[in-house]
């Protein structure tokens, strides 16, 4: 290796060394190791046990290492103070020098009346509220539950991830429309790594902490699929094939009790997942309780019963319930699809082309082909707003209250045009009979027809709705369906809705 020394405005000459390895080497965090292994610290009653309390051969620890990332533990402030000392003197045989600026204390309990003070050598090492070990950010204190303890981490992933949704999103302003398949890519690079980061540990016990994490997700798959705010949250996984944050979450940390679990009996992974179980089964809040927790609040009761800890701690029993778990989630979102029927129905008539093009079938979420098919960007969002229920017709807009009306009853929100029939998707794109829509319809169904042959001829015998469900199902007219669907709604959006003038204000 040939190296160049700068000091300020100084720079040497370029010489050759023979020793030593270049940064980010493979090989650098190994022979850190390798020279770290000498590093011991005399066991003492200040050094944490894990299992200790259940086996007569105890797991002790006192120091954790992430390649030179440092972390002394101790269980009293006479005890770290000490083990610090040690790894001073340990360092100086070595010819290292610690940085004690870098360097932090961070305690979790109650405040000593009187607060210590901690150095390395004579240098003093300030006590920190916060402090970040491998990435996490912890809050130091005496509290009851671990959500307080790592607030601070939830609140750092929460803006990380916000600032990358908004620059991905960004890129519309330079390059246009994001296609939605590619968007769902850079998301599962770029921001789902900060939504995910430490769940294995961090489980979501706290509501509002989790719904952070959740809004940042539906936020930016919302704007993606040109959604608005009060779209059904449930669309957004069965358009893209995406799972709720907290879902995958949860299911991220029970691949971890399952990797835990199979770990050889001597190591701290595994004795610290026995005796996190062991704690809940004696009536003490641990990890394990959180699971638990989290699996009741996140998981769909009705298709997926909880495991026992007996189960959760057998491998096979865990990786059926894992399996299972995965299996359930479709089902949840069929379910909460059909709370919101109203709104939804016409995702429920829809099939999906299957990937020869030679059938149909009724598939819960995926990564729909329409998304693909249809190039242009607005008459994408047309068809996506116009099935998940998020139109600008009566049958949607007049549902809510504002300024200038009430909330309308449903059978009242009547058709701008005809003022005959209830303003929605059926009714505008195949009934109504305004003739700028005639127009429109005729011609759409010449070229429809043309592409479809075989299809159902639309009349009065015809069930609309499930016509409608055929159309927006047929691949091969994706493009043409959507642009009917973009021009029939602008010429919607281009006259005032009919408000019958007992609901005005």
């Amino acid at each position: 290796m040939r190296y160049k020394v700068r000091h300020g405005k100084s720079v040497s000459e370029e010489f050759q060394s023979l020793m030593g390895i270049l940064a980010g080497d493979t090989l650098s965090p190994l022979l850190w190791i390798l020279y770290f292994a000498d590093f011991d610290i005399p066991q003492t009653e200040d050094d944490i046990e894990l299992f200790g309390a259940f086996i007569s051969h105890c797991q002790t620890f006192s120091h954790l290492e992430q390649a030179d990332d440092l972390l002394l533990l101790g269980l009293s402030p006479a005890g770290l103070q000490r083990k610090m000392s040690l790894f001073y003197s340990w360092c100086r045989r070595n010819f290292m020098v610690i940085n004690a600026i870098k360097s932090l204390i961070g305690f979790h309990g109650p405040k000593p009346r009187q607060t210590p003070t901690f150095h390395f050598g004579s240098e003093l090492v300030s006590i920190a509220s916060e402090y970040t070990y491998v990435g996490m950010t912890f809050q130091g204190g005496n509290f009851s539950s671990f959500s307080r303890v790592i607030a601070p981490h939830y609140n750092i992933k929460e803006k990380k991830a916000i600032s990358v949704s908004h620059g991905i999103l960004h890129l519309e302003s330079m390059i246009g429309a994001l296609p939605v398949d590619e968007g769902r890519i850079i998301y599962m690079g770029c921001v789902d790594p900060h939504l995910i980061y430490g769940c294995e540990v961090v489980l979501d016990t706290s509501l509002s902490a989790g719904k952070k994490f959740r809004d940042v997700q539906i936020s930016f798959f919302r704007r993606l699929l040109g959604l608005s705010n009060s779209s059904v949250v449930a669309a957004l996984f069965s358009e893209t094939g995406i799972a709720p944050i907290l879902f995958r979450r949860l299911e991220l940390a029970t691949r971890y009790l399952i990797y835990a679990i199979e770990r050889p009996n001597d190591t701290y992974v595994y004795k610290a997942i026995r005796e996190s179980a062991e704690l809940h089964r004696k009536g003490s809040n641990s990890w394990f309780t959180d699971l638990l927790d989290v699996m009741e609040q996140t998981l769909p009761r009705s298709m997926l019963p909880l495991p026992s800890v007996v189960d959760l701690l057998n491998a096979e029993a865990a990786k059926g319930f894992h399996d299972k778990m995965k299996k359930s989630l479709p089902y949840w979102v069929e379910e909460q699809i059909g709370t919101a029927f109203r709104k939804t129905y016409l995702l429920q008539y829809r099939k999906e082309p299957n990937n020869e093009g030679t059938g149909y079938r009724h598939k819960a979420m995926c990564m729909r082909q329409y998304l693909g098919d249809i190039r242009n960007p607005k008459h994408r969002k047309a068809f996506t707003k116009l099935i998940c229920g998020d139109h600008p017709l009566a049958v949607e807009r007049l549902r809510w209250a504002d300024n200038h009306r009430v909330s309308v009853p449903f059978e009242e929100r009547l058709c701008r045009f005809c003022i005959s029939a209830i303003e929605n998707p059926e009714h505008a794109l195949l009934e109504c009979p305004h003739i700028p829509l005639a127009s429109l319809q005729e011609s759409y169904m010449t070229s429809y027809y043309s592409l479809h042959g075989n299809t159902l001829q639309c009349d009065a015998r015809t069930d609309a709705t499930a016509f409608l469900g055929n159309i927006i199902s047929f691949k091969p007219a994706f493009s043409l369906t959507a642009k009917y669907i973009y021009e029939v709604l602008k010429i919607y959006d281009a006259t005032p809705l009919h408000v019958p003038p007992v609901y005005r204000r």
